[in-house]
Formats: C-alpha cells, sequence, structure tokens
C-alpha cells in the first residue's frame, strides 16, 4: 500500500545537510515547530490515519526511493496523528535509534533529496 503526502511549506531551518535530517510534521504544526520543519498534507485518497511503516518498507522523495533500514516505536502513531517523523539519511541505525525516527539508507557520499514545495513524499509498505 502507498501514502502520498505534499509538501506544503518548508521551513528556513528545516534542511540541514551536515545532519543529514529532515523533520516532517503536519500542518497543525505550531510556528516554532514549523520554522524546522518540511510541512507535508497526505492525500485524502491515502491519509495518515492508515500508514503503517517498518523496516523494508520505502520512502520516495524527489524521484529517489530509499529503503527503510529502521523504524521507531512512535513513528506510526505520530505520522497518524501529526504527519510527523524524523528522516535520517544515514547508512547505520545507531545502538539507541530515536523512537519518532525513520532511518533510511543513504551512504554519506551520497547527496540528501531535494525537497521542494508542491513535491510530493510517497510512503510504501511492501
Amino acid at each position: 500500500m502507498k501514502w502520498i503526502s505534499t509538501i506544503k511549506k518548508i521551513g528556513p531551518k528545516a534542511i540541514s545537510p551536515e545532519d543529514r535530517v529532515v523533520i516532517l510534521f503536519g500542518e497543525s504544526a505550531n510556528e516554532e515547530l514549523a520554522d524546522v520543519s518540511v510541512i507535508q498534507e497526505f492525500d485524502a485518497d491515502t491519509p495518515a490515519a492508515s500508514i503503517v511503516l517498518k523496516k523494508g518498507d520505502t520512502i520516495t522523495i524527489d524521484g529517489i526511493t530509499y529503503d527503510i533500514e529502521y523504524t521507531g516505536s512512535l513513528v506510526n502513531s505520530n505520522l497518524k496523528k501529526l504527519q510527523h517523523a524524523s528522516l535520517f539519511f544515514t547508512t547505520e541505525v545507531p545502538k539507541k535509534p530515536m523512537s519518532n525516527a525513520i532511518y533510511v539508507d543513504c551512504p554519506a557520499d551520497q547527496e540528501m533529496p531535494v525537497f521542494r514545495v508542491d513535491d510530493e513524499i510517497v510512503y510504501e509498505h511492501l
């Protein structure tokens, strides 16, 4: 199953290529969170309320598909309620991964995807 969100806003401090992490939130994010987040809105045909992600699923951003290496214990509930997750672009999942994080396979020498307003993020449960 696929879930599709559209990028509605990109906060001025949202993209940090050095940190290789992007915070995703829904449109209910307050101003402080919106400044450091990519704001997304899920398509009515694929509402966030039904999302289920796990290791082995994929996320496609900017035409690039990333394999999910780890989903934290709070990811699915946070996506359903707040459309929130933190995306880490890395090849290694830490020994103590964040409970609200999705770790996707992206080598350090590979650039992060480009996030643009009106582009889609496709989450696919395989």
